[in-house]
């Protein structure tokens, strides 16, 4: 496993320029042809988080301002990190599939594929961040010094879910049943994430347990707790040490699936 980890990184070292250069020309693939171009990639996740707020708060009245922060501030900052993560789930588990041209080039890595697509879609994410401080700075919230754990969490979940596209894809590629079970399963993994509501007002203690595994609890929890709630994150020790140790496990199915089924990718497409 440690020989196959290092293959990775090689790749992705010596091919950092191309990630680069690939994940723009995915970006620039998604805005082709459209008049407004770049700005769609910020008015599609506003225009849902305007609908979530509005059939939540003013609508239905279920949602209150949480911990004192007004609700709309509150899921702008969860929402905007799903959507990064909610592309990976789907979209990332069929790379292989999608860039198929690339997995069959003998000197193209194919670990490099999973690297620029979750590049591409950071920076979607990286760019809608314009969506949460536009929220703040209309609603007056003020940012604290808690904010300076959003660098780091930013990068930890970039790093997560490539990991996750690393172990998914190969699978995927040889199984189409599997892609749909992993498409099946994100809608549950958002409703049961705390994504639109505040985890821990959830009474019940096995699914506190259950919801610290989930790893978009962890990052929609995180960045609340940075922007938010005000918290370090080693101050909920449950769910950071679920998340690790789940970060560990993905990582080593990961690197044992690029072993095994690796060379085996480009046979079946």
């Amino acid at each position: 496993m440690f020989r196959t980890l290092t293959e990775v990184l090689r790749d992705n070292w010596e091919w950092r320029h191309q990630v680069g250069q690939l994940a723009i020309t995915e970006l620039r693939k998604q805005v082709r042809g459209a008049v407004l171009g770049w700005v769609w990639l910020l008015a599609t996740p506003a225009v849902f988080i305007g609908v979530f707020w509005f059939a939540l708060e003013i609508g239905l009245r279920t949602s209150t301002p949480v911990h004192g922060i007004p609700y709309i501030v509150w899921l702008a900052v969860g929402m905007v990190p799903w959507f990064y993560m909610s592309d990976m789930i789907s979209g990332g588990s069929n790379v292989y599939r999608r860039y198929s041209y690339l997995v069959n080039r003998l000197r193209f890595p194919i670990a490099v594929i999973s690297s620029f697509y979750g590049a591409a879609h950071f920076i979607v994410f990286l760019l809608s961040t314009v969506i949460i401080a536009a929220t703040m700075v209309l609603t007056r919230t003020p940012v604290t010094v808690y904010a300076v754990q959003l660098p780091v969490l930013a990068i930890i979940m970039y790093f997560f879910w490539v990991v996750w596209s690393l172990l998914t894809s190969p699978l995927s590629a040889l199984s189409k049943d599997f892609h749909n079970l992993v498409k099946a399963l994100s809608l549950p993994l958002f409703w049961l994430s705390g994504t639109i509501f505040d985890m821990s007002q959830v009474q019940i203690e096995w699914v506190q347990w259950v919801m610290a595994f989930n790893p978009v609890t962890f990052f929609v929890t995180s960045y609340r707790a940075a922007l938010c709630d005000h918290f370090w994150l080693w101050e909920r020790p449950r769910l950071l040490f679920c998340f690790l140790g789940m970060f560990v496990v993905m990582l080593l199915l990961a690197l044992r699936v690029q072993k095994r089924l690796g060379t085996e990718v480009a046979d079946v497409l």
